[in-house]
């Protein structure tokens, strides 16, 4: 488990034999594979994907069974997942079956087509262990301690109280995005009756949870499923987002309802030409949207949390993190953050260092100067960019801190928001030279999160430029602070000629963080 920063240090051996896993999570209205290949305990990477629009869950809510062409279509696509896998040498296959499978009469024939005629043998997940691996999945890659996940499906929604970390209650409803499309909005855009038919039959069910589906202060509403990440997405181009990153993105619940309101008087060639949507989710879009809407309503949930993990990432922790009960990290963002260094195999001994005189540095600071701007908080984001600064290396030196920055900004770190990721790429951006701007990505940030960056660099380009000679010579440094003039003395085992140099070169970026004069020199 990714628990402590002695745990992460790996052998070459390990990195160079890594495992490979396909997960496929045949789904009610979409069959989606994904390749992760990791270590365990260590590092992984979604490395492969493949998607097809199946709609396993047409016609079962009227007839209570497949039909025969979507058995059909669906045992094709297995066909060509296995073989996908078969020409990767993927032998290790985890398929697991969700709502439509679950609720047909027709179960066993299905499955044992799909085992005799692509070889692949799918597992059929109870309300209960959907419900549970989407929520595994939300606590691995969000902050989540009290709330709900809810999960949109074709076929079901979960719903999932978390207390502390824990799934403390947990239901499945036949309210997936295809079944409340086909059973009450058959036109588009549909009447007034019919939405209205629609909202009642949702929120019956939900009166079902009503003791427990309610909003809290502190509480977070996480929310998963391809209907409601694409929804989310309508929600970004709607607002001219400036980030194309998904994962962690915050939906207001009334931007969310105005996005809504807008599909409701659109035909579904009309919803395809919205900025955002995927073409064939156009015909469930309005259905999945009213459901959701519907919960956080219901459950009067200001905002929501959109999750890009889900049912497969959850199947996957479970052997990632095996031995742990529940499969959970016991430090999302540590976790994360070691996860994208491993990947990028960033130098151990060089990160650890820089962020223990970083941090040395900005606890010094923050001391003398009482400064609202440097908290925990703040803290923490150094030491993430900390750890990644030197990752783009792994592409090429020259420019490195602008790949580090890329890295950081498009691979997305899961358990920070995006003005958390913004900031830390930022900072990475500018640990070797420039005066720190955030630019094209102030669109996300705060108040004052220009004054936090320019002081979350300047600790972290000073301890850059201690470490320049990269041997850990610069055993610690002691400040002290006087009106507008402050001193850094450096203590080191031998000789840190080239460490004082290359920190005076930018003891600029002190006095433009911190409002005082830096003077650099050796210690007792």
């Amino acid at each position: 488990m990714l628990k402590s920063l002695d745990h992460l240090r790996l052998t070459p051996e390990s990195l160079n034999n890594p495992k490979k896993v396909a997960i496929i999570d045949v789904g009610s209205n979409s069959f989606r594979l994904i390749v992760i290949t990791y270590q365990p305990h260590h590092y992984f990477k979604v490395t492969d994907e493949v998607r097809e629009n199946v709609r396993l869950v047409h016609g079962l809510g009227a007839t209570g069974k497949l039909s025969a062409p979507a058995m059909d279509h669906a045992v094709e696509v297995m066909q060509l997942y296995r073989s996908f896998c078969d020409s990767q040498k993927i032998t290790d296959i985890v398929a697991a079956a969700t709502s439509a499978v679950r609720d047909a009469a027709n179960q066993a024939e299905f499955l044992r087509r799909v085992e005799d005629e692509s070889g692949i043998t799918v597992r059929v997940l109870s309300e209960a262990e959907e419900a549970y691996y989407g929520y595994v999945a939300a606590e691995n890659s969000t902050i989540l301690e009290n709330g709900f996940v809810i999960d949109l499906g074709g076929g079901s929604l979960e719903v999932t109280r978390v207390e502390n970390r824990r799934s403390v209650r947990a239901v499945s409803f036949p309210l997936g995005a295809v079944r409340m499309t086909e059973d009450w909005l058959p036109n588009a855009p549909p009447g007034k009756e019919a939405l209205n038919t629609l909202r009642n039959h949702v929120r019956k069910h939900l009166d079902t949870i009503s003791a427990w589906f309610k909003h809290e202060k502190g509480f977070r509403l996480v929310g998963q499923g391809g209907s409601l990440r694409n929804a989310g997405r309508l929600v970004q181009k709607m607002k001219g987002y400036p980030l194309d990153e998904l994962h962690g993105y915050i939906v207001q619940r009334d931007d969310f309802q105005r996005m809504v309101k807008k599909m409701e008087s659109l035909t579904i060639s009309e919803r395809r030409g919205i900025p955002g949507m995927k073409a064939d989710r156009a015909d469930i879009a309005l259905g999945g949207a009213l459901v959701v809407d519907e919960c956080l309503r219901f459950s009067d949930s200001p905002q929501m949390i959109v999750c890009s993990q889900g049912v497969r990432e959850g199947l996957f922790y479970e052997r990632f993190l095996e031995g742990e009960s529940p499969s959970l990290f016991e430090n999302v963002r540590q976790a994360s953050v070691m996860n994208m260094a491993h990947l990028y195999a960033f130098q151990a001994e060089h990160g650890d260092h820089v962020a223990a005189l970083a941090l040395s540095l900005f606890d010094q600071v923050a001391r003398l100067t009482e400064d609202p701007l440097m908290t925990a908080a703040e803290r923490e984001l150094l030491w993430a960019a900390c750890m990644l600064h030197d990752i783009g290396m792994n592409i090429d030196y020259n420019d490195h801190h602008r790949h580090s920055y890329y890295l950081i900004l498009n691979s997305g770190l899961p358990g920070y928001s995006h003005r958390e990721l913004a900031l830390i790429a930022l900072a990475t951006l500018y640990h070797r030279k420039g005066k720190p701007s955030t630019g094209e990505l102030s669109g996300v940030l705060e108040t004052d999160d220009d004054r936090r960056l320019l002081k979350i660099t300047a600790c972290l380009r000073l301890a850059e430029q201690l470490d320049r000679s990269r041997d850990g010579a610069v055993r610690e440094v002691k400040l002290r602070m006087r009106n507008d003039a402050a001193h850094l003395d450096i203590y080191a085992n031998h000789d840190v000629a080239v460490s004082v140099w290359a920190a005076e070169q930018h003891a600029d970026v002190f006095e433009a963080a911190f409002g005082s004069h830096l003077e650099i020199r050796r210690g007792g």
